[in-house]
Parts: structure tokens; sequence; C-alpha cells
């Protein structure tokens, strides 16, 4: 298992991660481990924008106003039909 080992860490910051960790009912320790977990979930800027320009264009005929507008029209009816039922 590594090690890591934070120096100089600013007063503030370090009260506002013991704050945070103590409102979880987590040690600061689990609580940052926690933080990197997340962290390392996502995606790199690198890496999302390659998903995004590896994505195919999906063309419904219509254009945007029409979409919004069939949208609406489409939940309009699902709520009317919730109201009545």
């Amino acid at each position: 298992m590594g090690h890591l080992q934070i120096k100089n860490l600013p007063t503030e910051l370090h009260e506002e991660l013991r704050r945070r960790a103590l409102m979880r009912g987590l040690s600061v320790r689990d609580y940052v481990l926690q933080l990197i977990e997340k962290d390392q979930l996502l995606p790199t800027p690198a890496e999302w924008l390659d998903r995004v320009r590896s994505r195919q264009p999906v063309s419904s005929g219509l254009d945007g106003a029409e979409l919004v507008s069939e949208h609406r029209e489409q939940r309009e009816r699902e709520l009317g039909e919730r109201h009545r039922g």
C-alpha cells in the first residue's frame, strides 16, 4: 500500500477537511481517501473530450425548437393523464 503525505497544508483547508469529515463521521484520512477515490472515477478532461469527439451526431429531422416543442407537448399530455387518473 502506498503512502501520501501533504506538507504545508493551509490551516483553513485543513480545518475545513476536518469539519466535513466530522460531519460524515469519518476521520480526515478516510474522508480525503473518499474524495480521491471519487475523483479517480471521473474521466480526465482529455478522456472526456475524446469521448465527446467519438460520438456520432443524431439526426431526428427536426430542429432544436421543434424538438423542445414536441417534448413539451408530450410532457403536458402525460401530466394531464396523471391528473385525470
